[in-house]
């Protein structure tokens, strides 16, 4: 089924306000027929259901609680040729992909096949990939396993934070709707390949336990990293305990010692002091700084936890009782760049 001027007619499924550069692309290209998103996010409900109501097209909540059920009445009511799904966080039945007879279309914020999974910009971001990207393919009853129809890689710089790199997928996804737009104006056939399944991988989400900082297996790359793949997901910032107090780590950067600080336990804290921030060691005798942090008495510089007591030769991930000898050695030997 098409409109009356011959368009294709395109439904998009989305929970992320990453989609609106390509909801809104295909607005302008006069495609888009219904907008339906999960009902988690209430923001999300606000911004899109008002955004529906302005283009005129008819809008749709999706819950948790029998969504196939809904996802069938909604398809039924708006007869979309092709379904454009972009983040959406259930997990959608075979029966349902055969109904619009272009099917469904996944914009997965990851490059497939070696990036399956619920949340690749997180493990692009903490497994200190040095590209990431998009993929366009057709949905199946597999999880992200449908043949590829665009793939493109961008750059990754180790500063990237998870809200960073979601905003270059926001454009990547609108640039990928344009060109298969564009093709289908175009009268062109859409041909997605197979996924070659020799380089699959799948990541589950982490979550729970599994994001505290681990001091003593992780090294500081990989702390910065973890960090940064939860800045602003992690609200709270990535839980880690000292003296017996859970604290958000926000924001970290490296920093260069002079010394050796391979005698010094992981998580002990090198420095916190106004003009060395709070410095902590980690593995193989390098240390970050932590530049910002969180806890239930506000959000402030690192340095400031010595406002609560936190001292040189404390340390993270354990409940700690610093005493001099160790406070002289974290102070006294090493000098921080």
């Amino acid at each position: 089924m098409t409109d009356k001027k011959g368009n294709t007619r395109i439904a998009i499924l989305c929970n992320n306000k990453m989609a609106m550069p390509a909801l809104q692309r295909m607005a302008g290209t006069g495609v888009l027929c219904s907008i339906a998103t999960a009902d988690k996010d209430p923001e999300v409900v606000h911004v899109f259901g008002e955004k529906a109501a302005e283009l005129r097209v008819p809008y749709y909540t999706i819950s948790g609680k029998n969504h196939t059920d809904q996802l069938h009445e909604w398809l039924d009511a708006v007869q979309p040729d092709m379904v454009f799904v972009i983040t959406f966080p259930w997990r959608i039945a075979a029966s349902l992909l055969a109904i619009p007879k272009m099917g469904f279309w996944n914009f997965h914020f990851g490059l497939l096949p070696e990036m399956r999974g619920a949340d690749p910009i997180f493990e692009s971001i903490r497994q200190r990939k040095q590209v990431a990207g998009a993929t366009v393919h057709a949905m199946d009853e597999g999880l992200d396993t449908g043949p590829i129809l665009i793939r493109e890689e961008i750059p990754l710089p180790p500063e990237y934070t998870y809200g960073m790199l979601s905003s270059q997928m926001a454009m990547l996804g609108d640039k990928m709707c344009a060109q298969m737009i564009g093709e289908l104006q175009q009268g062109k056939d859409l041909n997605p390949v197979p996924q070659d399944e020799t380089n699959a991988q799948y990541w589950p989400k982490i979550n729970g336990a599994a994001m505290q900082i681990q001091w003593q297996d992780a090294t500081a790359a990989e702390i910065i990293a973890q960090v940064r793949a939860c800045n602003p997901i992690a609200r709270g910032g990535v839980p880690t305990i000292i003296n017996n107090w859970m604290i958000g780590v926000c924001d970290v950067n490296e920093v260069n010692l002079q010394g050796d600080a391979s005698a010094i336990a992981p998580g002990t804290v090198l420095a916190i002091d106004y003009q060395n921030g709070l410095v902590v060691c980690c593995k193989e005798g390098k240390a970050i700084k932590l530049e910002v942090v969180y806890a239930a008495e506000g959000m402030f510089p690192g340095y400031k936890l010595a406002f609560f007591g936190i001292a040189p030769g404390m340390a993270f991930g354990q409940i700690a009782h610093p005493n001099i000898t160790d406070r002289a050695k974290a102070t006294n030997v090493l000098t921080i760049n």
